[in-house]
């Protein structure tokens, strides 16, 4: 395991069941969309680990297929970085589990906030994390969002209504 790796998770946490910052899939699915929206919702939130391999009901790693894993590398990088906007760059990595292979795509929090697919545009493409889950972000929160990537905390936000 990478010392980046170590830095933001040990396996057995991210084996551990889905949370704010972990999400299972059990191959990366057909759609891309499937995940990419869950690494927009991490970077628009604290970052977090996708991990492919492993079922998210029973935790039980089924791995990914030897001659498969860094094709399946590939195109996971490959949709996060063609279907995010701004660019978010994911840290994939393999990890051996009871000599099953599972692939971690890492996700920083982003600083350019708010994060969305690009192809639904940022009003029906910006998610967040809520517990376990991935959800679409409505208008408050995506302005709340904006306030963020500014570099701004909404105390420091002018009021109209305020002398």
């Amino acid at each position: 395991m990478s010392q980046k790796s170590k830095r933001l998770m040990s396996i057995e946490t991210l084996l551990s069941g889905e949370s704010k910052n972990v999400e299972y899939k059990l191959a990366p699915p057909s759609r891309s969309i499937n995940y990419t929206k869950t690494a927009v919702a991490f970077a628009n939130g604290q970052g977090g680990c996708l991990v492919f391999g492993v079922e998210d009901h029973t935790l039980r790693v089924v791995g990914i297929a030897e001659d498969k894993v860094f094709t399946v590398m590939d195109s996971i990088s490959d949709a996060i970085v063609n279907s995010c906007e701004p660019l978010i760059i994911p840290d994939i990595t393999m990890h051996d589990v009871d000599g099953k292979t599972v692939i971690v795509a890492e996700i920083a929090p982003g600083l350019q906030r708010p994060y969305h697919i690009k192809s639904l545009g940022q009003e029906q493409g910006t998610f967040v994390r809520v517990a376990g889950t991935t959800r679409q972000a409505d208008q408050p929160t995506i302005r709340e969002l904006t306030i963020e990537g500014s570099n701004r905390s909404f105390d420091q936000v002018q009021s109209l209504d305020c002398p």
